[in-house]
């Protein structure tokens, strides 16, 4: 549905571990269409080239590469499937035209699970909270795309309560859209957070 470029809180289900290959399904595909065919409609189709067909008709997928577009999967249903981790990433901020130019979501929660009542409710409550802070802070006939444009992203996740996450821009060196200003250090030191967090977690148990 479009839902990066158009919503302004988009859920967007995803998963975190490996795309299941079901390599005798694969090979029926193949046998069915041909190769050229599939390689023309999945492994050329594929945004960032994660995918490869072997001599034998198996697949490969190297899943970091991998930004889960769904394609390949919608293509052929019964050869690949979205891996067990599933959960569901928060982009804010999509909109078409309106005082400023088309805007694409911000990844805001690369990742959340949502398999129990309490996953659910804290996704309620972030979403009250970015409700909010719009109704606070938004001006006439804008988007909160164009809201968190106007007082920068650092305040709204301030806001909202979210540290700025290193998971939420890839391959930042080639991205015009991004300072990398400081960004190896910056992310070394969340990372570091999370690791100590953990940690503690796991001493506290």
């Amino acid at each position: 549905m479009n839902a990066i470029h158009r919503a302004d809180f988009a859920v967007i289900g995803t998963w975190r571990d490996d795309i299941k290959i079901n390599q005798e399904k694969v090979k029926e595909h193949v046998a069915k269409v041909g190769r050229k065919y599939t390689i023309d409609t999945v492994v050329s189709m594929c945004p960032t080239r994660a995918i490869s067909l072997n001599d034998d008709d198996t697949m490969e997928i190297d899943n970091k590469s991998c930004v889960r577009c769904m394609h390949c999967i919608n293509v052929m249903t019964k050869a690949l499937s979205p891996g067990d981790d599933k959960g569901a990433s928060i982009m804010i901020g999509g909109k078409r035209s309106l005082k400023v130019g088309d805007m694409m979501g911000i990844m805001i929660k690369p990742f959340i699970k949502l398999e129990t009542d309490e996953d659910y409710e804290e996704l309620e409550e972030f979403a009250e909270e970015c409700i909010e802070f719009f109704a606070d802070n938004a001006l006439e006939h804008e988007r909160i795309g164009e809201t968190i444009d106007r007082v920068t992203l650092p305040v709204f996740l301030e806001a909202v309560g979210v540290e700025a996450n290193p998971n939420m821009v890839n391959h930042p060196r080639t991205s015009s859209y991004v300072r990398m200003d400081d960004f190896d250090e910056e992310a070394a030191k969340w990372f570091e957070r999370k690791a100590l967090d953990a940690g503690m977690t796991v001493a506290s148990e």
